[in-house]
């Protein structure tokens, strides 16, 4: 008889990922006692937080999923979804490097010139720096069909004509990856 329910088998993490689950959860607890962040917390502002963002970078866990040359492990996304899961059951504060970790830094990896990599690259995987996304823009929002910021091609680069706004993080920020339009 077909009940309509679904079911799953429990899924079982491999060791490795066991073990890599209580390392990342005795960090948390340490940083929690420390003090660092409350996980009760709902203030925004305490999510940018650079020391603890530096303390995660001392643990290889920026860039984690990343190739060597670029300064990552090399590691599985099954072992960055074990850290992400347990920095978001308490609400660790992760926007210091989550951009430049998850966004940014794999754009530059792919698009960036070789000196741009190996200036900026580093810099992410050891959480000296910190990136935003500039998208909504006046009129449009967050709608990127609707935005009209231009990138005209210069001899020096790119002329950018228009404006962004709501650009969270960007007081804080390094860097920003922008979107505009370039045709």
């Amino acid at each position: 008889m077909t009940t309509g329910i679904l079911q799953f088998d429990p899924i079982r993490l491999p060791p490795a990922c066991q073990e890599l689950r209580e390392e990342v959860r005795t960090f948390l607890n340490e940083e929690i006692a420390a003090g660092t962040f409350d996980p009760m917390s709902k203030d925004e502002a305490s999510s940018f937080n650079r020391p603890f963002g530096k303390r995660v970078a001392a643990k290889g866990w920026i860039g984690i999923t990343w190739p060597k040359k670029f300064g990552g492990q090399e590691r599985s996304f099954l072992d960055r979804y074990v850290i992400t899961e347990e920095f978001r059951a308490v609400a660790a504060p992760t926007s210091s490097y989550f951009t430049a970790d998850r966004q940014s830094g794999p754009t530059i990896m792919r698009y960036g010139h070789e000196d741009v990599q190996n200036e900026i690259l580093p810099k992410i995987v050891s959480g000296d720096c910190t990136f935003c996304i500039g998208m909504s823009e006046p009129g449009s929002g967050s709608d990127l069909f609707g935005a009209t910021t231009r990138a005209t091609k210069t001899d020096g680069g790119y002329l950018i004509n228009g404006a962004k706004i709501w650009t969270s993080n960007a007081h804080n920020s390094d860097y920003m990856i922008g979107l505009f339009r370039t045709a």
